[in-house]
């Protein structure tokens, strides 16, 4: 029997996580939903862009990765940040994520305010829950 350090076990459970997420987002994707917020809602999430940015990004489009998100430098870091995590560092670590989630709020709020792309909408009438809504009212 193998035994797994306790940074495996953390490395093990990050990895599957991030491949669950992958495979949901997948899955809609293939169903033609894409974001569930936004097509439940009609507004674009805060992550909105983020898979065009890195699809760039793969492609070396930097300048289409950051019109797309220009966030997309963010999540690797924190992830990077939570596989590093010690209780020596802790407070340093507690500084970086809130400056991370403050960075990212940030972004989304001037992109949703002042945006004129369509990546970032406003849009709750185009939403699921609005026709479901106008189906019931109706009748």
């Amino acid at each position: 029997m193998v035994m797994k350090s306790k940074k495996g076990k953390e490395l093990c459970n990050l990895l599957s996580a991030i491949a669950a997420v992958l495979m949901v987002y997948g899955l809609f994707t293939v169903l033609g939903i894409g974001c569930p917020i936004k097509f439940i809602t009609g507004i674009s999430c805060m992550g909105c862009g983020m898979t065009r940015a890195w699809l760039s990004v793969l492609c070396l489009d930097f300048k289409s990765a950051f019109y797309y998100h220009p966030g997309f430098w963010i999540p690797p870091l924190v992830i990077i940040f939570l596989y590093l995590k010690n209780k020596n560092n802790i407070k340093k670590y507690k500084l970086f994520m809130f400056t991370a989630i403050a960075v990212f709020v940030i972004i989304y709020f001037v992109r949703l305010i002042w945006s004129d792309n369509d990546i970032v909408v406003f849009q709750p009438e185009n939403s699921i829950l609005s026709k479901i809504i106008q189906k019931f009212i109706f009748l």
